[in-house]
């Protein structure tokens, strides 16, 4: 035999055991892969991760809260009973926070085991929906009747799965936030985005997309930098235009009239219990106010908080889903799965303040990204007619791709802070929930929360239910837990003590300009307090140590450096009548000398 004949044999021999190779069992797993790729992508993912993320989101519930959501709660309990926020409040945030702890109030929100549950529930509502919707992402047939009806079943549990995973990463800080919620209302205007640009019914798709529009347009009344989120909604409708079953000026129109009712509802909202002219003026002064305290680098915000590797995870999916998108040949309105990400990031570095709640809707849209790249994977793997050896292990590799990313959303659930540290069974009681010992379990370096629970106490026993408190700090949660109302507009010390703005931070220093700004705000803050006290008496101060920013070891020596003639006023008027831990209570003369319970 030559050697010409003896290479032809070889290779005769070797196209042989290949083909035997593609009848062995890659081949039958492979085939099976294919044929049920629409459902068992997800099912593995959920099959691993919908256990754990469910106990996790059961564990988040079992959180207290913290300085933010305790602003909030005593904003909104206020403007319940009479307050005008922006004239009676000094709030630095727009009304859509008021209004959502408002509305949660009412549902049994001051509650903080209840508060957060309606929370779950609804962040449990968006994540189903999400995974309900997202075939049409990017057009993965899933069959009819029966058949279609399991797979949507699947993908809801795997979008629970996935999302939930993500969530309950963050601790009892950064959850039930308010970015938290915003990226909640975006994908749920992204999920109904998908119905319009995939629906054939005219109607159906300038239904959704005025949901969408109010949804969407909510955020940019609690953060206006959200409007990105928008922006880039409008651009995947331009871009993906000749799909969609109505032209993009009715769909425009749809949105923007969803927009303006929002609009509408909110202005009414702060018409009836705000004062408008006072927010703008407000609201326009918070950015030189809050410049240079929350300022960071945008290195410094990566490395901040152990965000680098939120961060890290978030650019190699949006690298990924890129590449899927071009690779897969995806409709145009899976871009959708790119505006979280990319508008998260944005968000998240033009504000620098590096607080990880802020990467809430970049860790969402990575999640979002990833269930997206699974579901074009799936319509790849069902559509290929083709057979061969490679087509065989890619079919493998996506299945084992999916079980890891099952893994991997189980092991973050596992490792959330809730199923570690037992929240469930520290608060499975509302008498446990009421123990030190709950409390203490949620450790905060500048935040006491045993503390302003004593405080509070002390407060609603010797005060009466009308009297007022002027507090010295930045836990105005004293206020709500205590049910008592401050005694001037100023409930944040960082308008009284603007030493920490002066000072500045790595992304940004005063100039001269601005610190002389500073001063005369602090100036007008303090005269405001004085004016208030002094025409109406408060029936106590608290004065908090270890306040942020500038976190006094005294602060009664902080306040009377800071505000020597509201210090002085004071401490003609009032007696130190005791300490809790960190917060310092001064009774007037009069209710201190009244006999206990008055």
């Amino acid at each position: 035999m030559t050697d010409e004949e003896r290479r032809a044999a070889r290779s005769t021999a070797g196209k042989s055991l290949l083909a035997g190779a593609t009848t062995s069992p890659l081949r039958v797993a492979a085939d099976a892969v294919r044929a049920r790729a629409p459902w068992l992508l997800p099912a593995l993912v959920a099959a691993i991760a919908i256990v754990p993320s469910a106990l996790a989101l059961r564990a988040q519930t079992f959180g207290i809260f913290g300085r933010d959501q305790g602003i909030f709660q005593y904003v909104a309990w206020a403007l319940r009973h009479g307050e005008r926020v922006y004239r009676d409040i000094h709030e630095i945030n727009g009304p859509l926070p008021h209004a959502w702890h408002c509305v949660m109030q009412l549902l049994g929100g001051e509650d903080e085991h209840v508060f957060r549950s309606i929370d779950a529930a609804m962040l449990v509502a968006a994540y189903v929906t999400a995974g309900l919707t997202l075939p049409r992402w990017v057009g993965l047939e899933l069959g009819s009747g029966t058949r279609r009806r399991g797979a949507l079943v699947v993908w809801g549990l795997a979008g629970l799965a996935l999302l939930g995973a993500q969530y309950v990463r963050y601790d009892w800080w950064h959850t039930a936030q308010r970015e938290a919620f915003y990226s909640v209302l975006v994908l749920t205007s992204l999920s109904l985005q998908s119905i319009a640009h995939s629906t054939r019914g005219r109607r159906r798709a300038l239904v959704a997309f005025g949901l969408a529009g109010v949804t969407t347009s909510l955020t940019w009344f609690g953060k206006p930098p959200c409007a990105i989120f928008s922006v880039l909604q409008v651009a995947v409708l331009v871009l993906d235009r000749e799909a969609v079953a109505v032209p993009v000026r009715r769909a425009l129109a749809s949105a923007a009239a969803g927009a303006l009712a929002v609009g509408a509802a909110m202005l009414a909202f702060v018409l009836a219990f705000e004062d408008l002219g006072r927010g703008l003026e407000i609201l326009s002064k918070v950015p030189r106010l809050h410049h240079t305290i929350w300022n960071e680098t945008l290195i410094g915000a990566y490395r901040a908080y152990n965000n680098g590797p939120r961060l890290d995870w978030a650019m190699a999916t949006l690298a990924a889903f890129f590449a899927a998108f071009f690779a897969l040949k995806l409709p145009r309105r899976a871009l959708l799965a790119a505006v979280l990400p990319l508008g998260g990031f944005i968000v998240f570095a033009g504000q620098g303040k590096a607080f990880p709640y802020h990467l809430h809707m970049l860790t969402l849209g990575t999640a979002v990204a990833q269930l997206v790249i699974l579901g074009a994977a799936a319509e790849r793997l069902r559509a290929t007619r083709e057979r061969g050896a490679r087509l065989d292990v890619a079919a493998i590799a996506v299945a084992v791709a999916a079980i890891a990313l099952g893994l991997k959303a189980g092991e973050d659930a596992w490792k959330s802070p809730g199923l570690r540290n037992g929240w469930a069974e520290a608060g499975s009681t509302p008498e446990k929930r009421a123990s030190r010992a709950y409390f203490e379990r949620f450790p905060w370096g500048d935040y006491f929360a045993n503390d302003l629970r004593d405080a509070a106490a002390y407060l609603a026993f010797h005060t009466r239910p009308d009297e007022r408190v002027q507090t010295y700090g930045f836990d105005p949660y004293l206020l709500f837990l205590a049910r008592r109302k401050s005694a001037s507009p100023v409930i944040y010390s960082f308008e009284l003590n603007v030493d920490a703005a002066l000072e500045g931070g790595p992304g940004a220093r005063p100039s001269a300009e601005l610190a002389s700004w500073l001063v005369a705000y602090r100036d007008d803050a303090e005269r405001l307090v004085l004016t208030s006290v002094d025409a109406a008496p408060p029936a106590a101060f608290t004065l908090h140590d270890r306040a942020p920013f500038t976190f006094p070891k005294d602060a009664a020596q902080d306040f009377a450096k800071h505000c020597p003639k509201l210090f002085a006023w004071m401490k003609e008027r009032y007696v130190f009548a005791a300490a809790f831990g960190t917060v310092r209570v001064w009774l007037r003369r009069d209710v201190m000398g009244r006999a206990p319970g008055w």
